[in-house]
């Protein structure tokens, strides 16, 4: 009996020691283990063997609890889109937000390999883990947002037929904003009046699906992104607003179709360079992000010519193993210019373009990022945040890399989506889904340079189920923007299914700050 409890007693310890010894093959762990990431792990047959935070994965293998697999896509969207044909991939955006659809039935491990076109050497790495926030940063990002947690009021702005809202962002001077539902339709809200005109963007009754905006600096209109189906292939489109035409009344003739296209391509994002670097032209062109393909996808950066409406200037492409959603603007090492991007359709990806010397460069981000799906540059430059929606992450790249990811905090309980900074880089909200019981609008405070799970503070909107939210629990909150000089704005959303979609605009106010009313 003695003999059996030592050795018992034995394969525990064994076992105990091996989960935290380094291997390369299951062989090098003990009995019932098995090597995952180059650490010996448990086998399990029921959650009860294994450690608390861990679970029993569906192959018998004690794994962290955020340890599955990457989710399928990002928050699905929208109901009224006609299937996709063989030659584009299926975009998870476009399907009835059904809290009951499978997301992870055919997603590759998060560890499935980089870039098949990417060397080893040309990864961005991972900061050192002894690296301070600011360590390496060319460009000062200022003096850290506010030190003390922050309170907000919402409040729904009543808007006539909008539908499901997925971007939002206002004039330089704050007298409007530019709100873009999923597809067709965009709403010139009105901040004096508090009213809204909703302007259809189709041409020739196809559908057209807008995924981001961008106004210019100087007021003189905005750019919006997307893409609609010509026969039977996806084309990317470039659509003006005219500031001049707008405010002369000139209505829907002030928005109009750019030569930029692309045949076979989505547009989905679009990005200005900071003042002071000019970005690739030198002059500050936007930036627009294509994505087409599938296994690998192709991500394409291309600059826009604001005199011509053609494409002209940057002309960069890359295979990624995920679509890519959003992109922003971080300076390199250097405190030179760079693109990082967001890429989590059917995977993750975020790799980074800049150029060193004149000499342009890609860097493959980290395989440990999961699926992200929005970022935001700081205006100054210095870095950029990007959301992982699958994990619930918010990643920081700086200084032409990524911080190592283990020190990515972790926001709320599941389900953030998109973050947006203030013009003044100071504050910005992190935005997702809506949770809880009693049902709460996910919405996060982020202060600058404060990028740690203890200084995001929940801020969320509290009886979202209830009059005049009547949100479900298949409600997202899309986007944000902060109103330019004063500390309130916007937020959008809303939900979709197969018979209906509802849209919401509410307006936010910041109490510590300026106040914009």
């Amino acid at each position: 009996m003695l003999q059996r409890l030592a050795l018992v007693l034995a394969m525990s310890l064994t076992l105990a020691s091996c989960a935290e010894n380094e291997c390369t093959f299951h062989s090098q762990c003990g009995p019932s283990s098995f090597c995952r990431s180059g650490r010996c792990g448990q086998e399990c047959t029921a959650a009860f063997d294994c450690d608390p935070g861990e679970l029993c994965s569906e192959i018998g293998q004690c794994v962290p609890r955020d340890a599955g697999p990457i989710d399928a896509g990002p928050p699905p969207r929208d109901a009224f889109v006609p299937p996709v044909d063989a030659f584009v991939p299926p975009v998870d955006a476009f399907v009835p937000r059904d809290a009951f659809v499978p997301r992870d039935a055919s997603v590759p491990a998060r560890d499935a390999g980089r870039d098949a076109f990417v060397a080893p050497e040309e990864d961005a790495g991972i900061a050192p883990d002894d690296a301070g926030t600011d360590a390496g940063s060319v460009i000062d990002a200022g003096p850290p947002g506010p030190l003390s947690p922050s309170t907000y009021t919402y409040r729904r702005i009543p808007v006539g037929g909008l539908r499901d809202a997925h971007a939002v962002a206002f004039h330089p001077d704050g007298s409007y904003a530019l709100v873009l539902e999923r597809n067709e339709g965009a709403h010139v809200y009105d901040w004096a009046s508090e009213t809204a005109v909703r302007v259809d963007l189709r041409a020739g009754g196809r559908t057209v699906y807008l995924d981001a905006l961008a106004f210019a600096p100087d007021g003189s209109g905005a750019w919006i992104v997307g893409y609609e189906r010509v026969g039977t292939a996806d084309t990317g489109v470039v659509i003006w607003l005219d500031d001049e035409r707008w405010r002369a009344g000139d209505g829907v003739a002030s928005f109009s179709r750019l030569p930029a296209s692309a045949s076979g391509e989505r547009f989905s994002g679009v990005a200005l360079p900071r003042a002071a670097s000019g970005g690739p032209a030198g002059d500050g062109r936007p930036v627009i992000l294509s994505q087409s393909g599938s296994s690998p996808y192709i991500a394409r950066l291309r600059e826009l010519d604001p005199a011509t409406g053609m494409f002209s200037g940057l002309f960069v492409a890359r295979a990624t193993s995920a679509g890519c959603d959003d992109l922003a603007f971080a300076d390199n090492e250097f405190g030179g210019w760079g693109i990082v991007l967001a890429c989590g359709v059917n995977g993750a990806d975020a790799p980074y373009y800049t150029q060193v010397a004149g000499v342009g460069e890609w860097r493959a981000g980290p395989v440990s990022l999961g699926n992200v799906s929005r970022a935001a540059g700081h205006p100054s430059g210095a870095y950029a945040l990007i959301v992982n929606w699958s994990s619930r992450y918010l990643h920081r790249f700086e200084a032409g890399a990524f911080r190592p990811t283990g020190t990515s905090p972790a926001v709320g309980i599941s389900g953030i989506y998109d973050i947006s900074l203030s013009p003044d880089g100071r504050v910005g909200l992190i935005v997702g889904r809506a949770l809880g019981s009693p049902l709460r609008g996910s919405v996060f405070e982020y202060r600058h340079d404060l990028w740690s799970a203890s200084e995001i503070t929940d801020v969320s909107i509290e009886g979202f189920a209830a009059a005049p939210y009547l949100a479900t629990s298949n409600t997202y909150l899309n986007d944000s923007a902060f109103r330019p000089g004063c500390d309130g704005g916007l937020i959008v959303g809303g939900r979709s299914d197969f018979s209906s979609s509802v849209g919401l605009l509410i307006e936010h106010q910041r109490h510590e700050g300026v106040r914009c009313r």
